[in-house]
């Protein structure tokens, strides 16, 4: 028989939704109360009586956890490819999925765009990032706008948008065209030096040079700082270094190690190798974000003085020029260092993990790389007549450039899968209840692929698709490769004109196909990469 004493400690835990102050009181006291029995009751209770049918989201429709013991879910979402279990479950239980994480943690998978965009948009501030989500990703991006909460992120989203204004982008189109071309020379370069050049194409492992090409656009047009990566930057320069750095931290392949980090976040802390590696790597980030504020806000100070023109300005210039209208203050070099490390990791990472999917994609359809080429041509040839290159506004208005670009994102969106947890009790879409503490799953990656909004040829490659119904009207809660509302990546036209610049200058004088046998799968991680590593047969035009 249960005591007295108990029975309120269990009901206050049930009806708190397991706080972490609940969960710690509740277990001091039934150690000291009970001891092992009672610890046990009540490991019982929250990991599988609760857990399993007690907690609200056990009543929506969806799969039986697994047979191993509190993994809930979690073995088939391991075993299968990015979302292919989510987009499973969506299509056999509809646009809201219950479902069960590690330790049996209630999820819910959400595809509806009315309730998406209840929690992206009306009631944005009342779904935020999980706290292990900002402590994980927050010594690599920055306690930046990607992820504060709250007034804090209305702040710096006022005070970054006028850097990321298309005023402010369209003036950056040189910038970001110099590491491409870099890039683009580099290959024609590797494939003049082929021993046996007699016009067969040759191999390149394209994602990694992507990855130094992005960074050396954020480099250049973010910061006014030219990495050099794609041209072989000297280690010991803060290229070197950055491109050092990123590649460890995002090239780690999945081990028991990461596994375990996710099952027992302290794992993360132990000293192994692949940790003290890490912290070294991140600690190097930090060191070489705040050089780059401390050398930017040098040159701004220079330059007002020397009264230099605006329009040459970069986006950190911008955001060491924002002032507050209300406070009269700026951002501070910390404030300024979290950005910036925001920045660099996710304006460079997205952008060379959608390049990476685009060229594959376009290796496999050589007719549109073809189209393509010849819709690039025909605007950068008109303007390099007079040694310039096309605008923003022409650069965007090239119709299958566009489409390229947007199926691309549709068929692999760069982040494919995104966690909010609610931090009050609440009801979605009028009839599902969701307690406070509970995670929501968002995936672009299931929604992108649905035939209920795309037709029976979702799954195809089909740039044309965006000039017809149902593409062409689709909802912005349904095609979202930079999420939606007001934590849309404040970053997204610079990302999308990068894409597009890169592209044209590569496929114009570039042509690539698929390398005989070689067949990427999707690793998703933070972003959703190839591996291994992108490879394709290049040649020159």
């Amino acid at each position: 028989m249960i005591s007295n004493t108990l029975i309120p400690l269990i009901n206050s835990y049930l009806k708190e939704s397991s706080t972490s102050v609940t969960t710690i009181t509740l277990t001091r006291q039934l150690i000291l109360k009970w001891g092992l029995g009672g610890t046990t009751f009540y490991i019982i209770l929250k990991y599988f009586i609760y857990r399993l049918y007690l907690h609200p989201v056990n009543s929506i429709p969806g799969p039986k956890v697994d047979w191993i013991p509190l993994l809930g879910n979690m073995r088939e979402i391991i075993k299968e490819p990015p979302a292919a279990p989510h987009k499973k479950w969506s299509k056999q239980f509809g646009s809201v999925v219950g479902y069960h994480g590690p330790w049996n943690s209630p999820r819910i998978l959400i595809t509806d765009p009315n309730i998406l965009k209840e929690i992206l948009t009306i009631n944005q501030y009342d779904f935020i990032k999980p706290s292990e989500t900002r402590r994980f990703l927050a010594p690599v991006v920055g306690e930046g706008v990607l992820l504060v909460e709250g007034d804090i992120h209305k702040y710096q989203r006022k005070m970054l948008t006028p850097a990321f204004s298309i005023q402010a982008l369209r003036g950056l189109v040189p910038a970001i065209a110099v590491p491409a071309i870099h890039l683009r020379n580099k290959w024609l370069k590797l494939i003049s030096d082929n021993k046996n050049n007699d016009n067969k194409p040759i191999e390149i492992k394209i994602s990694s040079d992507l990855n130094l090409v992005t960074l050396d656009v954020i480099g250049i047009a973010g910061f006014g700082a030219d990495f050099g990566t794609v041209q072989g930057a000297d280690p010991n320069t803060s290229g070197g270094r950055l491109s050092q750095a990123y590649m460890d931290l995002f090239s780690g392949e999945a081990s028991i190690q990461r596994i375990l980090a996710l099952f027992i976040p302290i794992f993360r802390h132990v000293p192994t190798k692949r940790n003290v590696a890490l912290r070294r790597d991140i600690e190097t980030l930090h060191q070489e974000a705040m050089h780059i504020v401390e050398r930017g806000k040098s040159q701004f100070k220079d330059n007002q003085q020397k009264e230099e023109n605006k329009k040459s300005r970069n986006l950190l210039d911008l955001m060491i020029g924002e002032i507050d209208e209300e406070t009269g203050q700026g951002m501070s070099s910390k404030d300024l260092q979290a950005q910036c490390l925001t920045f660099l990791a996710a304006g460079h990472e997205t952008t060379a993990v959608s390049l990476s999917w685009g060229l594959w994609l376009l290796a496999k359809h050589p007719e549109i790389q073809d189209q393509l080429r010849t819709e690039v041509n025909n605007l950068f040839n008109n303007d390099n007549n007079n040694q310039e290159l096309p605008s923003y506004d022409a650069i965007n208005n090239l119709n299958l450039l566009n489409n390229v670009c947007k199926e691309t994102m549709r068929l692999y969106p760069p982040v494919p899968m995104t966690t909010r947890i609610s931090v009050k009790n609440t009801v979605l879409g009028g009839q599902h209840v969701v307690p406070k503490g509970t995670r929501l799953f968002i995936s672009p990656l299931v929604t992108h692929t649905d035939s209920n909004y795309w037709g029976e040829d979702v799954n195809n490659f089909r740039p044309s698709r965006w000039n017809e119904s149902p593409a062409d009207q689709v909802n912005p809660y349904v095609y979202m490769p930079f999420l939606q509302g007001g934590r849309m990546c404040i970053g997204y036209r610079f990302a999308l004109i990068e894409f597009k610049i890169i592209m044209a200058l590569l496929i114009m004088e570039l042509k690539f196909s698929e390398k005989p046998g070689f067949e990427p799968r999707m690793k998703q991680q933070v972003t959703l990469r190839p591996t291994p590593n992108m490879t394709l047969m290049v040649e020159k035009v």
